[in-house]
């Protein structure tokens, strides 16, 4: 409408110019400046009036007298007699346009032309599509609230969703999954509460097979205690076979009760290891020392490759005792008369810790399960030497609170290859070494 008013305005001044120029010419020609004020306001679509210098009528197209020599009051934006100006007025029911411009005749000033134009229709067009814009501002509301309506609903429901799997997590139902939809962030909560209620649901998973596990394993030297407490109790002598049975379930019980309560020490957020910079060196020699004797007793032998200096950082104690439940586990699985090699290598700013043996080696499938809680490859094997399974799951615990890991790779030749790996220290952190 800014536009359509601006090009009324054009050819309003446009056409008061071309009147100006004829009126003046018909004045000359002593035509009868009434009629021709009719004809031109006619051919431009308005009414023309010719005032005096006094802005009084001296002339008015539709012919009407009474109107002569009548001050004829002008918007003040048209007051200014030696200036063509325009604009257009709202009269409340229409549109007005006046236009003026100086009148000159024979190069003399003589008042000035006024061009009133009626714009209606212009006015009806504002009107209809001013309708049409309320009618499409409504519908377009309309169209907008629904959608905005939609959208809440699309970005609720997963919300509620997800606000009652938590609700469920916390009565105990633990297996939950929401649906991965909505907004971008919407869909990174919902993913992030699905792989969160996996991980709860796998550990409490764990938990009851480890509790489990545990009471199964405690329940056979309690069983074993007691058919020999009632043995005992029936004989009048005690019989040293059954003494010594007794003596090895209560030791065997001792150890699965140690290894549990050093599980559940390991497993608790707050706990907490005293860190030294020492070499890998200091801590195979230890250990080999301490595992010696037992591999003599099965006439294994122990090959050690040197490795030079190699410094890491952590607790020696829980790594020595990470590394005599390695060995002890491959001496237990190396047959007699066999051989153990270990050696220490550095790769990528990482400690390699190499066990390998000579024992009959397992298959991949097996491989997957090592340092599982409770898992023993042969069952008869570990019963029948007293281990309780959880051996390699404290070594993994340890290593993983030194940020490193447990490795088991089958040998090509046979036997077991197990890899303790921990992070190294530069020299430069510390110029005191522990040498246990």
């Amino acid at each position: 409408m800014n536009k359509s008013m601006a090009s009324q305005k054009e050819k309003s001044l446009s056409s008061i110019a071309g009147i100006e120029a004829a009126f003046s010419n018909s004045l000359i020609s002593s035509l009868d400046p009434a009629k021709s004020a009719k004809q031109l306001g006619l051919s431009a679509g308005g009414r023309i009036f010719w005032l005096g210098p006094d802005d009084r009528v001296r002339v008015d197209g539709y012919g009407d007298t009474s109107l002569s020599g009548r001050l004829l009051p002008l918007p003040s934006q048209l007051q200014n007699p030696t200036a063509t100006n325009t604009d257009i007025f709202d009269s409340g029911e229409s549109w007005i346009a006046y236009t003026t411009t100086p009148l000159r005749i024979k190069e003399k000033s003589s008042g000035r032309l006024l061009l009133i134009q009626d714009l209606s229709s212009l006015r009806h067009e504002y009107d209809e599509l001013r309708q049409r814009l309320w009618l499409l501002g409504g519908m377009v509301s309309i169209i907008i609230a629904a959608l905005g309506i939609l959208l809440a609903d699309s970005m609720s429901r997963p919300l509620e969703e997800l606000t009652g799997a938590i609700e469920r997590v916390q009565a105990g139902k633990l297996k939950q999954s929401v649906p991965v939809t909505g907004s971008l962030e919407t869909v990174a909560l919902a993913e992030a509460f699905n792989k969160m209620a996996a991980r709860v649901a796998s550990l409490d998973e764990q938990r009851r097979a480890f509790i489990a596990d545990a009471a199964h394993e405690l329940r056979t030297p309690l069983a074993s205690l007691q058919v020999l407490a009632e043995g005992i109790n029936q004989n009048a002598g005690a019989n040293p076979k059954e003494l010594n049975a007794f003596v090895r379930q209560t030791d065997r019980l001792s150890r699965l009760v140690n290894s549990l309560l050093l599980l559940a020490r390991l497993d608790n957020p707050e706990f907490h290891i005293t860190k030294v910079p020492l070499l890998v060196t200091n801590l195979i020699e230890e250990a080999i020392w301490v595992i010696k004797p037992l591999a003599a007793e099965r006439q294994i032998k122990l090959n050690i490759e040197s490795s030079g200096e190699i410094l890491i950082v952590g607790d020696p104690d829980w790594l020595h005792r990470a590394l005599i439940n390695v060995l002890s586990n491959a001496v237990y699985y190396t047959p007699v008369g066999g051989l153990i090699h270990l050696k220490a290598e550095l790769k990528h700013s990482l400690a390699y810790i190499i066990i390998k043996d000579s024992g009959p080696g397992v298959s991949p499938e097996v491989l997957a399960q090592l340092g599982t809680r409770f898992y023993r490859p042969t069952a008869a094997r570990e019963r029948s030497s007293g281990g309780t399974g959880l051996g390699l799951s404290i070594v993994k615990e340890i290593l993983n609170i030194h940020k490193g890991q447990l490795e088991f790779l089958s040998s090509p030749d046979g036997g077991l290859i197990v890899r303790m790996i921990i992070p190294v220290i530069s020299s430069e952190v510390s110029n005191s070494v522990t040498t246990l």
